[in-house]
């Protein structure tokens, strides 16, 4: 499932950005280009086809995936990352049998590799939505890896919301009826939005006031610091997508 998925976002990139500028300022990534997202993609693909992990999704780990590519154009790049998303998906699809480590060094501490895959799939989709908010582009809001990577996020916040003693609340995705307990109680709020918001929201894509802006059952002020994933954190300013 996750090496699919983890494809079909690599042919939606690519499709994506042969038809715009190269040099164009991502909003999302500041301080990114369209080649430069796309030199990450491509870096990642190679590392894990290399079973490059130490240091997983951290600043150092994507900066070097950057820096390394500063040379090659955009159409070196794609034509790179053409040669090693094969070897990226037959990772993703037998993590479990590559011989790894028990834990793996990564920007969230020591992780199992068995959550790789669907961090993979999350970085990708997320960037696919940073290159289209830059283009202007709102499709693909409503793609099935959407939906399961929003509920992954929203799964993500159990462990933060316990780490802070928080009450319960309940997550709502208002497009498919999904629904998450965040704790063990009684949920005291509820929150919904669709599950792209939802997405980007816990991605670290939203404002404060964005995610106050969901549709709340309850007081939504003491919960939703909390609810951005913490090596990402929330946006000052609006991506306006």
């Amino acid at each position: 499932m996750y090496g699919a998925s983890y494809r079909a976002g690599h042919e939606r990139v690519i499709a994506l950005v042969v038809d715009h500028e190269s040099d164009t300022i991502v909003p999302a990534c500041p301080e990114w280009t369209t080649t430069d997202v796309v030199r990450h993609l491509a870096g990642i693909s190679a590392d894990l086809t290399n079973r490059v992990f130490d240091g997983f999704a951290s600043d150092k780990w994507t900066a070097t995936q950057v820096s390394s590519r500063r040379g090659l154009t955009l159409d070196e790049v794609i034509t790179e990352w053409r040669t090693t998303i094969d070897g990226a998906v037959d990772v993703l699809d037998t993590i479990d049998a590559q011989g790894l480590a028990d834990q793996l060094n990564s920007v969230l501490g020591p992780i199992p590799p068995s959550v790789i895959p669907a961090m993979a799939v999350s970085d990708i989709l997320h960037h696919e939505f940073d290159l289209r908010n830059a283009f202007g582009d709102t499709s693909g809001r409503d793609l099935i890896e959407v939906h399961v990577a929003a509920g992954g996020h929203v799964r993500s916040l159990r462990p933060i919301f316990a780490a802070m003693g928080l009450p319960t609340i309940r997550i709502e995705a208002s497009n498919t009826g999904q629904t998450w307990g965040i704790g063990r109680d009684q949920p005291v709020a509820t929150a919904s939005a669709s599950s792209f918001e939802l997405l980007r929201g816990i991605g670290g894509r939203r404002t404060r006031d964005e995610m106050l802006a969901w549709d709340w059952d309850g007081d939504g002020e003491p919960f939703v610091d909390s609810m951005v994933l913490p090596h990402l954190g929330m946006r000052t300013a609006s991506l306006r997508e």
